[in-house]
């Protein structure tokens, strides 16, 4: 996304445009700029903009990859009264021979993402452009966007118009919809996403029913008799393997369609010998793939608004039930479900989730309350991942190699202490989740140890590989939130316990944050370990070498 600031040309009596005076806001005098020609640059446009009034900023919207212009832009003003000039004189002009589409620049996505008071107007007469479209429209109420489809410059005869409420659509819908303009009868209705969209045509005439589940024994003659109940039967057959075998499944052609409907409804999931049959319309193969593809973009679609509406609240206080969660959320909009996860003993797992209505609300709900405090603790808000989705994180890692087992690295980041030696503190594979301690002997080296054991000493703890996961690669952002539940466990020695388990593999690490009763276990060998290496530096206290500690993170 580039951006280019214009410095706007000063009135004749000042050297700058007074501030802003209180109360302005901004993005009332920001505009979008839509449907541009991808040549246009920053350049263009404030040529055409600057002679509106000053401007603050041009930003010309680019793929962050290949920098193409994704041919829509944001201008600026210092002045609403100057975006609403260029809004009024410049919306539908053309700029490097394409049509620009303006309107006004807005925060919220409801009304772009949901299609809220939007209309969809069909069989233009190929004259009609988008500013055409808006002067029929206007006198309805207060248009957001409206736009006719274009091909090559050529009119596809359909549209859009968006007004800035329902009531303005709806006035319009109803004055205009089946109304005729320049000799063609209009369709206007409310605008409905592809993945949403059902049949508004007439259910097809069909005359071919498509019969399955036969048993073995039907004949083509049984078939007959029982559908010609529902009026004159044409043809009947039953599909056969190349033994000659009923392959289950047949065909019965009426000769009306009325009689065909009427059979349909009638013996579809009716008893025909000893099976249920399945009656209904017969499809081409094309059709059936068709109705599959539009059955599975409804699936999807179902789900993706699942997923986006749905949060996941961790760090919960164990006296936070369902109605407190829900309770903390229903200021940022229609709260479906709440839920705060529990052991069989009735005690809290210290997360939940938050379902909205829309995902536009839980949004709203994870920018303003992520990190803010619920009976004390700081809760953690992220968007719910379903199982699946978070375990293919950790399986690719997996597939990288080296991600959960530690070893020894050469130049891993070291701080030297203590002049007095201290004994290893070596984990194992964070998957079996142990803290062990081993005495060094036979004068074998750290390296050598560590080399031969697979594990770290005290001595040269290494960071693990950086993780791609919903934290970030911060260790500090997970020390934030590992450390209170350490110091609520082990209050003198959270600080250096939470710096041991910092260095374990941040996925591991967010399995602890997740689960109390392993976070306890890991705690309590950390703990040992200490002790243990506390009453191995008091015998070797007459040893005076230079040793390097654990590289820990302080809290």
């Amino acid at each position: 996304m580039a951006a280019m600031l214009v410095s706007p040309p000063p009135p004749p009596q000042l050297l700058h445009p007074p501030p802003p005076s209180p109360g302005f806001e901004l993005h009332k005098a920001a505009l979008y700029v839509g449907d541009l020609d991808p040549e246009v640059s920053e350049v263009e446009l404030v040529d055409v903009f600057s002679g509106m009034g000053p401007l603050v900023s041009v930003r010309l919207c680019r793929d962050s990859l290949s920098g193409k212009s994704l041919c829509y832009a944001y201008v600026n003003f210092f002045y609403p009264s100057d975006a609403s000039k260029a809004l009024a004189c410049l919306n539908h002009t053309k700029l490097m021979g394409k049509p620009m589409r303006i309107m006004w620049s807005h925060r919220d996505p409801l009304p772009r993402k949901t299609g809220l008071a939007n209309l969809f107007v069909k069989n233009l007469d190929p004259s009609i452009n988008s500013a055409s479209l808006q002067d029929i429209f206007c006198k309805f109420g207060n248009i957001l966007s409206c736009k006719v489809a274009e091909e090559n410059g050529k009119s596809k005869c359909f549209g859009f118009v968006q007004f800035d409420s329902d009531d303005s659509a709806t006035a319009a819908l109803n004055a205009l919809n089946d109304t005729m303009l320049d000799g063609k009868k209009l369709f206007v209705s409310k605008f409905v996403k592809k993945c949403e969209r059902k049949e508004a045509s007439e259910e097809t005439k069909f005359t071919n029913v498509y019969v399955k589940n036969l048993g073995e024994d039907l004949t083509e003659d049984i078939i007959r008799d029982k559908f010609s109940e529902f009026g004159k039967v044409g043809t009947v057959v039953i599909m056969k393997d190349g033994n000659g075998k009923s392959r289950g499944f047949g065909f019965v052609n009426f000769e009306s369609p009325d009689e065909a409907k009427k059979a349909v409804e009638a013996l579809n999931g009716a008893m025909l010998g000893s099976k249920k049959l399945f009656v209904g319309r017969a499809q081409k193969k094309a059709e059936r793939q068709e109705l599959l593809k539009h059955e599975k973009e409804m699936v999807n679609c179902n789900i993706g608004k699942e997923k986006a509406s749905n949060l996941y609240v961790k760090n919960l206080d164990a006296s936070v039930d369902d109605d407190k969660l829900q309770e903390h959320f229903s200021s940022c909009g229609q709260i479906t479900s709440a839920k705060v996860m529990r052991h069989d003993s009735g005690l809290s797992k210290g997360f939940g989730f938050v379902c909205f209505s829309t995902s536009e609300e839980a949004q709203k709900a994870l920018t303003t309350l992520n990190g803010t405090l619920l009976h004390g603790r700081s809760l953690y808000i992220a968007m719910a991942q379903r199982k699946e989705d978070r375990q293919r994180i950790p399986m690719k890692q997996a597939q990288q190699g080296n991600t959960n087992n530690w070893g020894y690295q050469q130049n891993s980041r070291t701080f030297a202490t203590s002049k007095v030696p201290t004994q290893g503190l070596n984990y194992a594979s964070p998957s079996n989740q142990k803290l062990h301690f081993k005495k060094k002997g036979n004068n074998k080296s750290g390296s050598e140890e560590a080399s031969s054991k697979g594990s770290v000493s005290e001595k040269h703890f290494i960071r693990a590989p950086a993780q791609s996961n919903v934290w970030g690669n911060s260790k500090e952002i997970i020390g934030h939130h590992l450390y209170p539940l350490v110091h609520s466990l082990q209050p003198e020695l959270a600080g250096k316990i939470t710096g041991m388990l910092l260095e374990m593999n941040n996925s591991d690490i967010i399995k602890l944050l997740d689960s109390p009763d392993s976070l306890a276990v890991q705690v309590e060998q950390a703990v040992q370990a200490l002790k243990e290496a506390k009453a191995w530096r008091s015998t070797e206290s007459s040893v005076a070498l230079p040793v390097e500690s654990a590289s820990c993170l302080s809290y």
